[in-house]
């Protein structure tokens, strides 16, 4: 049975230089029409294999790009077809220039979470990004956001941006805890190939001086974020305490969760399977793809999300999720512990920082 529910919304108002995520710029209200009625088959067919959720994320593309009574459609789409525990986290992902009044209290309504697309407060660096909208809309919409009443509100920011210091990195993390957000996702810029970024900027990229420049702004984060009661809680996840991200600190667990919407994927617990990333396919109800790989690659692939978080794993957790031993790799883990990478015990085991800064290299070893 799932217990957490992720939503795509495939639409955005125009297509960011730096995304690969799957999105539709400017759909037509007939696109929009055809995608709600397939997202309200897909809860139909679903939601008898849900329990009742315990917290429901979102995503896009740009999910308040819909208008206000779209906004309210979907909200009564997801009340009417799942059962949603009372204390449930409902997030929702923003863009600061779509946000109005009007969305801001159809949203409050509904989520108790809400992360904005921030990226830059910087203008010439959101140039780089083709970020829409001002840096005084950040201000705007968050303030509506919580206007309407909404208390947990976080920012996605971008570091290692061409041309920008670590002194401009720490400009924009300061600038987002004065705004009092509760949690910040910091993401290193990367080159996803066939974006404009990677068609303007990957071949001028020093790929020794990028890593050791996200090295710096990595390690000079949590020093910021601390004197605002701001901690590091996964990789690129900082918060106050008691605003980390429910949703996916149990999905980096390796909890089950659905997924609905082209694009989203879904993990039942041992199969992961994602719906096509083209709303046309997703409409004509084309089979996800499926992932299968064996129990122990899977316990392999779930040790490794959970020590993206700072927490790390206990053991007894693990083999309760997994039905594996961590012993089972004690091997590797040795030797990322001789490596000062991880902290490893009969009860616990956590990646040092050294360890979570190269968490890409461990997760590869571990795989």
């Amino acid at each position: 049975m799932f217990n957490r529910l992720y939503i795509h919304i495939p639409f955005c108002q125009s297509k960011c230089a730096y995304c690969a995520f799957y999105s539709e710029v400017d759909a037509s209200e007939e696109l929009i029409d055809a995608f709600f009625c397939r997202l309200e088959e897909e809860f139909r067919v679903n939601s008898a294999n849900c329990a009742e959720l315990d917290s429901i994320f979102i995503g896009g593309g740009t999910p308040n790009s819909l208008s206000a009574a779209n906004l309210a459609k979907l909200f009564n789409l997801i009340s009417a077809n799942f059962a949603i525990s009372n204390n449930a986290e409902i997030s929702i992902e923003c863009n600061p220039e779509s946000i109005n009044s009007e969305k801001a209290v159809i949203i409050a309504n509904f989520a108790n979470r809400v992360s904005i697309g921030v990226q830059s407060f910087n203008c010439e660096f959101r140039k780089i990004l083709s970020r829409k909208g001002t840096v005084q809309s950040i201000f705007d919409g968050i303030e509506m956001i919580k206007k309407a009443g909404v208390v947990n509100v976080g920012c996605d920011l971008i570091y290692a941006i061409p041309s920008q210091s670590v002194d401009d990195w720490c400009k924009e993390l300061s600038q987002a805890v004065k705004l009092g957000v509760k949690h910040i996702s910091a993401y290193s810029l990367t080159y996803e190939e066939g974006t404009r970024l990677y068609r303007q900027y990957s071949e001028q990229q020093n790929s020794e001086q990028l890593a050791e420049l996200e090295a710096k702004m990595w390690q000079k984060s949590p020093k910021i974020l601390k004197k605002y009661g701001l901690k590091r809680y996964e990789v690129s996840n900082y918060a106050l305490p008691g605003f980390e991200c429910r949703h996916n600190l149990e999905i980096w667990y390796g909890d089950t969760y659905l997924g609905c919407g082209p694009a989203a994927a879904s993990f039942d617990g041992s199969k992961r399977y994602t719906n096509p990333n083209d709303i046309k396919s997703w409409l004509n109800s084309t089979p996800p793809e499926l992932d299968i790989i064996s129990p122990e690659q899977r316990a392999a692939e779930i040790l490794i999300m959970g020590l993206r978080t700072s927490q790390g794993w206990n053991s007894a957790k693990f083999a309760e999720r997994t039905g594996y031993s961590i012993d089972h790799w004690q091997k590797k883990l040795d030797q990322f512990a001789n490596d000062d990478l991880l902290l490893y015990s009969k009860t616990d085991l956590k990646l040092t920082e050294q360890g979570l800064l190269l968490w890409d290299t461990i997760a590869e070893s571990i795989l």
